[in-house]
């Protein structure tokens, strides 16, 4: 009896008070991951062939092993077994035998503070972790594993025969096959299970003026809930798209949420037709057009005070039409720029050029890196009573009161270049272009910012300078651009790591900090976060923060950019002028905590060092026959390179040598050694030469291996001429 209470307390322990006793099936069924028909197949596919439900889910491609492992992680906050990169302590290990564990389908991994930690296929399987926790009398806390992995973590821990771990493994034979095809064949009616919990109470479609449309029937009444029941589901967990995509066999649901797409749910193709006709009706489309793409928006009321708006885009693909829907929701629209992920001297510095009275500021970055978000808080900021802001948008997201916003609408010749020309007689204090496009609307954009208005706009770049580069490419003189120029934001999201579960990562080689940009006296002080993953977030992460690059156009950057120079050299200059880089930013907020470095490296491009602008432009002098370029004694310290001609050197009077290769470095000896000149060099015909700073001589040296090995073998070449000369008058007679 005392073994019996023992067992019972045992277990009571592995199970949480709140958790409830439902297989993963019935969960995912639940959570509207597969429908109800998908897992009555799968179930009786199972009592034909055994195995796992959640195996034959996939193998009848109803869900992802992937969309398994991700549900139990968030849902369940059941942290997932890495038994490719993990091993099991040897004293956990020895607690059951191949055949327990195979019967279970777990692996002991540690016992940790007396619990024991066991990797599963399905840790829901509640009478196995029963069965577990009596055999070790020790309470159970669960992982989640892959199949492949853990038979792969049998055959090296267990030393399983090639049999055993072949028949762990599901192989799809011809009769499943037969059945998986018979499965395809068109139902007469789709039985929708319970896949959509009751939401008609939390969600009204709100009228649109002049909606016409012809109602649904009573008879569509399961396909309206389920596509009201999937936007629902999107707002409630906060996702910004939804992506609902046919294939060949099946049709899938995927939320994007902090900026990684996730599968929530796969459909019968057999309903992609009317699930599609069912948004277009919402959104207001032609349900009849199917060969061009349509764009439309839906709105939906999820509270008495909450309104949603979608943005909508159809697109027809190969098996049918994809449908990508933004989320667009007012109260999570932040536009408090203290919020968006500025470090406070970036912020001050955007702060100044939006307070400029005129001039350009440009925000750049790939789609969905939050563009639109950065412009609407900095005329969030200035929207004040005494100001007139007009913005061309296309599509206008979210509404400002005192912003008159112009939806663009190329089909009747509102463009982006037309609205522009209309701006410019209303008067305005504040112009915001959605983008920059072409020519006309770039040269609009750019005379309005040189007569008096402050200009925002974007552009699709992966950086600062080469915004400048693409603006030019347009066909923008460059003497227009550093005139209008005030600023360019160049931006991307990165997820930002869970506070609730936030934990430093030991033992980071040096060589990996140095190559994602860390300086080696950084390297003492630099520790890196991470997200260990739990209930509340998305593997770690929860929400995304800005990493930001702004180059303000000082006085050298728009010199540098009416002299047209190159990117690199262009980046050079802003780096001194102030410049953080996005690698930079987003090493700093490594440092702080906020991000990991897998995000950084991913969204970020570590640029390597080019070459100093007085290496890459020096000036560049030309002489006449026997002009002076060093004297003897004196004590600059500048070093040369000959470009075309010839040279004569001349010590005391007399010839000692002569330069005549071009490409040939000379006068570099006095810099290195600190002394004045020991020769005079003078140009024999007409010569050009380059000038480079002497101060700047031991840091090319330092730097630049190829230019240090160029200088080093034109001072050799001079010092073996030298000691040619040496040697002939060596070998002239005496006299």
């Amino acid at each position: 009896m005392a073994v019996q209470d023992e067992r019972k307390s045992s277990f009571k322990k592995t199970i949480q008070d709140d958790t409830k006793r439902e297989k993963l099936a019935d969960l995912l069924r639940r959570d509207g991951r597969i429908t109800g028909r998908q897992l009555k197949e799968a179930e009786d596919l199972q009592k034909k062939k055994g195995g796992w439900i959640g195996h034959v889910l996939i193998k009848l491609g109803y869900i992802t092993e992937d969309a398994i492992l991700n549900f139990v992680s968030r849902n369940m906050s059941i942290p997932v077994a890495e038994l490719a990169k993990e091993n099991p302590a040897p004293d956990a290990l020895k607690l059951f035998d191949f055949a327990f564990a195979k019967t279970h389908m777990a692996l002991p991994m540690e016992i940790d503070a007396g619990t024991l930690v066991v990797a599963m296929v399905d840790p829901t399987n509640f009478a196995a972790i029963e069965e577990i926790a009596n055999k070790t009398k020790l309470p159970v806390k669960t992982k989640i594993a892959r199949l492949k992995e853990l038979a792969d973590a049998y055959k090296k821990h267990y030393s399983i025969s090639d049999e055993d771990y072949k028949a762990l493994l599901p192989v799809e034979g011809e009769e499943d096959k037969a059945d998986h095809k018979a499965s395809d064949k068109p139902e007469a009616s789709i039985d929708l299970g319970e896949i959509i919990s009751s939401v008609e109470d939390e969600l009204e479609i709100a009228e649109e003026e002049d909606d016409d449309e012809g109602m649904v029937g009573a008879g569509d009444a399961a396909l309206i809930q389920l596509v009201n029941g999937i936007l629902v589901k999107a707002v409630n967990q906060g996702v910004s798209d939804i992506h609902i995509e046919p294939y060949e066999k099946m049709m899938r649901v995927r939320y994007r949420k902090d900026g990684t797409l996730t599968q929530v749910m796969t459909l019968p193709l057999q309903m992609k037709n009317a699930l599609t006709s069912r948004i277009k009706i919402m959104a207001n489309l032609n349900i009849a057009e199917k060969r061009v793409p349509q764009d439309g928006r839906i709105k939906i009321k999820v509270s008495k005070t909450r309104v949603v708006d979608f943005r909508v885009s159809i697109l027809p693909t190969l098996f049918g039409e994809s449908t990508v829907m933004r989320l667009l929701d007012p109260g999570k629209l932040q536009v408090d720029l203290t919020k968006l992920g500025f470090s406070q001297d970036a912020l001050d510095k955007f702060n100044l050029a939006i307070e400029a009275p005129q001039g350009l500021v440009l925000v750049t970055g790939p789609t969905g890196s939050g563009k639109t978000n950065t412009l609407y808080s900095a005329i969030n900021a200035l929207n004040t009573e005494d100001v007139k802001i007009l913005t061309a948008e296309d599509p206008v997201e979210f509404n400002f009161q005192g912003i008159n916003q112009v939806l663009v609408r190329n089909e009747v010749g509102l463009t982006f270049a037309a609205a522009l020309k209309s701006f410019l007689r209303q008067d305005p204090e504040i112009i915001l272009v959605g983008e920059i496009r072409d020519m006309e609307t770039a040269e609009i954009a750019i005379k309005a910012a040189m007569t008096g208005h402050l200009v925002f706009s974007t552009l699709h770049t992966n950086d600062c300078p080469a915004t400048v580069a693409r603006i030019i490419d347009i066909g923008i003189p460059p003497y227009m651009v550093s005139s209008a120029l005030i600023l360019i934001v160049a931006q991307r999201l990165l997820r930002r790591i869970c506070t609730k579960c936030k934990r430093q990562v030991e033992g980071i080689p040096h060589k990996a900090l140095l190559e994602a940009g860390y300086l080696k006296e950084e390297l003492p002080n630099v520790k890196i976060y991470e997200g260990a993953g739990c209930g509340s977030c998305n593997n770690g992460y929860k929400g995304r923060v800005g990493n930001f690059e702004l180059m303000a156009c000082t006085d050298p950057l728009k010199i540098a950019i009416t002299a047209r120079v190159g990117e690199d050299v262009l980046r050079k200059i802003a780096i001194k002028e102030g410049m953080i880089t996005l690698r930079r930013d987003g090493l700093n907020k490594m440092v702080e905590g906020m991000t990991t470095m897998e995000e950084v490296i991913a969204n970020t491009v570590l640029q390597k060092e080019a070459l100093p602008a007085y290496l890459l432009n020096p000036d560049e002098l030309i002489f006449e026959d026997g002009d002076l370029i060093i004297r003897e004694g004196n004590t600059d310290k500048n070093f040369y390179q000959l470009l075309q001609g010839g040279l004569i050197i001349t010590k005391n009077g007399r010839v000692v040598g002569e330069i005549t290769q071009p490409g040939e470095y000379f006068g570099e000896m006095s810099s290195l050694m600190n002394q004045p000149r020991t020769a005079t060099v003078r140009s024999k015909g007409k010569s050009v030469v380059k000038v480079y700073p002497g101060d700047k001589l031991r840091e090319t040296i330092d730097n630049y291996p190829d230019i240090a090995f160029t200088i080093v073998r034109s001072l050799m070449t001079r010092i073996n001429e030298a000691d040619k000369r040496l040697a002939r008058l060596g070998d002239r007679p005496a006299t």
